[in-house]
């Protein structure tokens, strides 16, 4: 429920309840979002509803189309490639300058940031079917631990956009991204390579890990395929 307060308020709390729960994979991609219905259940004005939406239509998390409404981002393998070649162009270079940019407390954070990931489980005791949220909240953290350094907003706000974007497949792909192996030694490996100030090993190892995780979603669109007899 929203909480009471401005409209600017009240859009801003609709925003990051819709926005999680797509993040979260509890509003699948392409499910409808019925303005009329999200204000009911979130005791808000229609026009609160639509305001959030359109927000979240700009950062590429919905989708507007006539006479369709709004509704959450479908997904694709040919979405995902241009997702994929955006993220490298973008946070490889945010990091590299972060590498040339950052000072002892931007390494400080990136440590810290590291060190909290690796003792966050990737699942609980209680669902070890879907990932930890405190996980995926980590996982976000490093990232944007090794980015921030970089000194530039808008440069940060695609990356993020960018992110939330590729986080809808990586819900809807999991748990097969989070069970394997050699993530860790991934993000291990481009930490060390940050922090040893080596820009282009560092931003080489970055565009590799985001390039594997994409192979990993492609592997499920092909396995759905498979097992609808699509072709």
């Amino acid at each position: 429920m929203a909480r009471r307060g401005s409209s600017v308020t009240l859009t801003v709390d609709v925003y990051e309840q819709i926005r999680q729960k797509i993040l979260t994979g509890k509003l699948a991609p392409g499910t409808p979002l019925r303005p009329s219905e999200l204000g009911a259940d979130l005791s808000v004005s229609v026009g609160v509803v639509r305001e959030a939406l359109t927000r979240l239509a700009a950062q590429r998390l919905v989708d507007s189309e006539h006479n369709r409404g709004f509704h959450v981002i479908t997904l694709s393998p040919d979405k995902l490639k241009e997702l994929v070649s955006a993220r490298q162009l973008n946070e490889c270079r945010a990091l590299e300058l972060a590498i040339e940019r950052g000072d002892v407390n931007w390494e400080g954070n990136v440590v810290a940031a590291h060190h909290r990931l690796v003792n966050t489980p990737v699942y609980t005791n209680e669902d070890d079917d879907h990932t930890n949220d405190a996980f995926l909240a980590e996982h976000k953290t490093f990232h944007f631990a090794l980015l921030n350094g970089c000194g530039n907003r808008y440069l940060l706000d695609i990356c993020n956009q960018l992110f939330d974007a590729a986080e809808v497949y990586r819900r809807w792909s999991a748990p097969m991204i989070d069970r394997r192996s050699n993530a860790a030694q991934e993000h291990r490996a481009i930490m060390d390579a940050a922090l040893a100030r080596q820009p282009g090993e560092a931003a080489r190892l970055y565009a590799e890990h985001i390039g594997i995780t994409a192979e990993l979603v492609v592997q499920r669109f092909d396995s759905d395929i498979t097992s609808s007899g699509r072709v």
